[in-house]
């Protein structure tokens, strides 16, 4: 029992500091600053993809539908489309808070300017005649959007740490006179510090470009992003993703906060794949994207903890889990589990840590069986992570009615999984009662 505690406890230590890493903290904050526009995307998504779709969209024959549709194109470009922008000011910013920047807008701003130049600029066209031009300063949504995202994570990353490291130099401040306001003066003080940055991103473009012909974009997606998105692919590497991600919240620890940073990025491009693919008129290369794992995985939260709900509702014989029932319920159906995680609970609760860490590697497996099978469509529609269960799976798949019945069936699975566990913990609960009588 003594051994199993320092189990706990080491498990608990090590996932603690991987969640307080400055790093790992700059890249959540920097994605939960991005959940405004995120949303907005995917509201233009749904409605461009689901209401409006050419031959299904209910909302197709609308007088002025193609407004409409142009209108959540140019909001897409402005919110999905500049995500990886975007991210890479964030993270300068949030992480140069944290090396004791005042605000870190100055850091934001030079990782940006250092991203755009890392990417390249130039897009060669290809004419039916068969000549080819170039347009340059161009920065296309290969590099601005989540296909990017990896990219813009180290860059906003390094150049913060090289910016703020060249900050600390007395010898490349330029002081001010008193008389300046603080602002200016401010900036004149990071002014060597940010061309250094600046050029040293844009050195490494040139340099690369000039000697393999590639740019360190192509160099790290062919070296970690493919590798990583093709793990994420596989059912065995997506299934240790979610059993990792699930177990550390039986220890109190939010999964998604701690290794979405990781899989966030990842899961992203995987979808922003799809989209392409789906607008080019081809089939979803991918199964396994955010959207997925949202609809079918987290249905009323880790653990697809809506099929625990409604097996208390049915077979739980305990007043006080009745009570956290339906406190929690409500906000459940919209995938908030921490009233539940917390009161029932499931922190710390061998009894529902168990069914808790196992329903989501049947929701994974379901939903990706379906998915490979041709049994419902590849999910390619970004949705808030709020949407209830069943309406979710229909969004995310683009309006097809059997994601629907995937995640019903689904669901039906792991209540079936949860009752003998809430039947155990009605058998607790009498127990109790029993010796305090």
């Amino acid at each position: 029992m003594n051994g199993d505690n320092k189990f706990v406890e080491g498990i608990s230590r090590v996932s603690g500091k991987i969640g307080s890493n400055k790093f790992i903290l700059a890249i959540r904050d920097a994605f939960a600053d991005t959940i405004p526009i995120t949303i907005t995307a995917a509201l233009f998504l749904l409605i461009n993809n689901v209401l409006l779709i050419p031959k299904t969209g209910i909302l197709r024959n609308m007088p002025g539908h193609q407004i409409i549709t142009n209108v959540g194109i140019q909001a897409y470009n402005g919110t999905f489309g500049i995500l990886a922008l975007s991210i890479t000011f964030l993270i300068a910013a949030r992480l140069a808070k944290s090396y004791g920047s005042r605000d870190g807008v100055t850091e934001g701003i030079v990782a940006l300017a250092s991203y755009v130049s890392l990417v390249p600029n130039t897009v060669k066209v290809l004419t039916l005649s068969g000549k080819s031009y170039s347009a340059s300063g161009v920065l296309t949504q290969d590099y601005s959007s989540a296909s990017g995202m990896l990219v813009a994570i180290l860059t906003g990353i390094f150049a913060t740490m090289i910016m703020t490291r060249l900050q600390k130099a007395k010898h490349l401040k330029i002081h001010m006179p008193d008389s300046v306001p603080p602002a200016v003066g401010n900036s004149f003080s990071s002014l060597f510090p940010a061309m250094i940055t600046i050029t040293i991103f844009a050195a490494i473009e040139g340099i690369l470009n000039t000697t393999t012909g590639m740019n360190v974009s192509e160099i790290i997606i062919r070296v970690l992003q493919v590798p990583l998105v093709t793990g994420f692919q596989s059912l065995p590497g997506i299934l240790f993703y979610v059993l990792l991600s699930t177990f550390v919240f039986t220890l109190g620890i939010h999964g998604a906060d701690v290794f979405g940073s990781i899989a966030g990025p990842i899961l992203l491009a995987s979808l922003q794949q799809n989209i392409d693919a789906i607008h080019a008129g081809s089939a979803a290369p991918n199964i396994v994207t955010q959207p997925f794992l949202d609809a079918f995985v987290y249905m009323g939260g880790g653990g697809t903890l809506i099929s625990l709900v409604i097996a208390l509702l049915i077979f739980s014989k305990r007043p006080d889990e009745k009570a956290i029932v339906k406190l929690g319920g409500v906000p459940n159906l919209f995938n908030i589990s921490e009233p539940l995680m917390f009161g029932l609970p499931i922190v710390f609760n061998i009894t529902y840590a168990i069914p808790f860490c196992i329903a989501p590697l049947i929701s994974t497996v379901v939903a990706y069986a379906a998915t490979a099978f041709g049994w419902m469509h590849a999910t390619y529609i970004l949705i808030p992570w709020v949407t209830p269960p069943v309406l979710s799976g229909y969004l995310a798949t683009g309006g097809d009615i059997r994601a629907s019945i995937v995640q019903i069936v689904i669901i039906a699975i792991n209540v079936a999984l949860y009752i003998p566990f809430v039947l155990v913990s009605n058998h607790q609960y009498q127990t109790k009662m029993n010796q305090e009588k």
